[in-house]
């Protein structure tokens, strides 16, 4: 059942009265940014009991930086009241001092940020309500600090302005989860398979990126030199490979591979699968297998949508040498870059999934998305992330951004903001040279519901095949040569053919 905050349950369950609802964190969250070495997600609750049972939380993390670390909030209007109450739930062993700063015209004499009423530190490993007294003050943003000393996580949730500091001591109401959308095979139809199987890398499907300035402070120049078709070393299996390589290109000190079907094949709701090997990602690797809107041309991001089926490579997980079965799904959404917004889940698997071929699964509906590992060989998994989609009409609500047609991305990133590492001689990984990943296939189902889409471009009509014994004379026009496959990465034409890639003068450039 969601939690519902009318005004009764809230005078019953929290004992206190004349209060605002600041945030609760179970749909859209408030614009809810980080401020100095800090980051914050909002997240399904990993710690449902005691006084929080509700479902979603926000995830509050220093990991760094001055004393001034936190998630900031900044109120639509100024507000006055007397005490905040927020639910807090810290993690780990050390000791957390949490403050609270809610305007910049502090009175004179007082201090700039605020502790605990019930003293400077707050206990682990369970939710209390932790009141700060804000009487005299004018209330004009939320701005929580995990700690003042050293890094720190804590989870918040139930943000109210009260004119009580009685502390809260009855649980909130009980809530769960969506259903995930059934995983099984029934009803769904094969709509497209990807298996690799041609010798070269099919253009009509996929688009090769080539970019020296990719985003999140990532390390690698995408080539074309980082996209193959290849059999994988242990079942011999025709796969797409990307090639991360330590080497020099436009100013990079690394390459590696992005794909894409962006304008090619795109698709809204069903289910999308793909078996992929991931590398040995430690350390500074970041492969992903993910989505996002196809109207990103138009609207940019983050208001096209992105839907990260699953991403490896978190710096936590190198810290905690769990790189090989930490993951995660997540959304990012907003009206544009300084509205962004995000959520994800992120788990510590029991088994390895950088040991070999695993199956990831996205099933996307009008309601919900979900994501899931090895359903073929574990068809009890339950998703190790899911969240609403049910569409919005309110460029505030998550739902916006989530019913339009999708297009299909797979990376092998080096370094950058997730792994946290910005040097290319830290990045371990590739210390004893290029690593791969290999994706073995993948597909895209669906069951004829009302609201999907599905598109696939009618360019494999135009090409045929070629003499394989063809290779362009340098005085020939490869404009009249409609067997081959073209493109024109970094503004060249190049011609692919028999898992090479060939100039204009038939000279093997890969």
């Amino acid at each position: 059942m969601k939690k519902i905050f009318s005004a009764a349950l809230l005078a019953c369950s929290i004992c206190v009265s004349a209060q605002t609802v600041l945030d609760d964190f179970e749909t859209s969250y408030n614009s809810w940014g980080p401020v100095d070495a800090a980051s914050v997600m909002q997240v399904n609750n990993p710690y449902q009991t005691g006084l929080n049972l509700s479902c979603r939380v926000l995830r509050v993390e220093r990991s760094g930086g001055n004393n001034w670390a936190g998630g900031l909030w900044t109120l639509p209007s100024q507000l006055t009241g007397n005490y905040v109450h927020i639910l807090m739930y810290r993690e780990g062993t050390d000791i957390h001092s949490p403050n609270l700063k809610v305007t910049d015209n502090t009175p004179s004499g007082m201090a700039t940020d605020i502790t605990p009423m019930s003293g400077t530190t707050i206990v682990a490993g369970e939710w209390q309500d932790v009141v700060f007294n804000v009487s005299g003050y004018p209330v004009d943003f939320i701005f929580v600090m995990p700690d003042r000393q050293g890094n720190a996580v804590i989870y918040i949730d139930d943000i109210i302005l009260s004119d009580d500091a009685t502390p809260r001591s009855v649980p909130n109401e009980e809530c769960t989860l969506p259903e995930p959308p059934t995983p099984g095979e029934d009803g769904y139809t094969l709509m497209w398979n990807e298996d690799f199987t041609e010798d070269s890398f099919d253009l009509r499907a996929w688009n090769i990126e080539t970019t020296g300035n990719p985003a999140n402070n990532e390390l690698q120049y995408y080539s074309n030199r980082g996209v193959s078709i290849e059999r994988d070393p242990a079942e011999g299996k025709q796969c797409l490979v990307l090639t991360a390589r330590k080497e020099d290109m436009g100013g990079r000190n690394c390459t590696s591979g992005r794909v894409t079907t962006q304008n090619k094949v795109l698709f809204q709701y069903g289910k999308i699968e793909a078996r992929i090997w991931f590398p040995n990602t430690a350390n500074g690797l970041w492969p992903a297998f993910w989505m996002m809107g196809n109207d990103i041309s138009s609207v940019s991001w983050p208001a096209c949508g992105e839907t990260d089926i699953i991403e490896l490579g978190n710096s936590g997980a190198f810290s905690a040498g769990t790189q090989d079965r930490y993951f995660n799904g997540a959304s990012h959404w907003g009206q544009n870059s300084s509205k962004h917004q995000q959520s994800y889940n992120t788990v510590t698997y029991p088994y390895s999934v950088e040991d070999g071929f695993h199956t990831f699964t996205c099933i996307w509906d009008s309601v919900h998305v979900a994501m899931y590992v090895d359903l073929d060989t574990h068809p009890d998994a339950q998703p190790y992330y899911q969240r609403g989609t049910t569409y919005s009409s309110d460029p505030n609500n998550a739902g916006y951004y989530f019913n339009k047609p999708n297009f299909v991305l797979l990376n092998l990133a080096i370094g950058g903001d997730f792994p946290g590492i910005r040097n290319v001689n830290s990045i371990t990984a590739l210390s004893d040279g290029p690593r791969m990943m290999y994706i073995d296939w993948v597909r895209i189902y669906q069951k004829g519901d009302a609201g999907e889409q599905f598109s696939a471009g009618s360019a494999s009509d135009e090409i045929e095949e070629a003499d394989p014994n063809w290779r362009p004379a340098a005085t020939e026009n490869v404009e009249t040569v409609k067997a081959m496959k073209m493109m024109s990465p970094d503004g060249q034409l190049i011609i692919c053919r028999d898992g090479a890639v060939y100039n204009v003068l038939g000279q093997a450039i890969r």
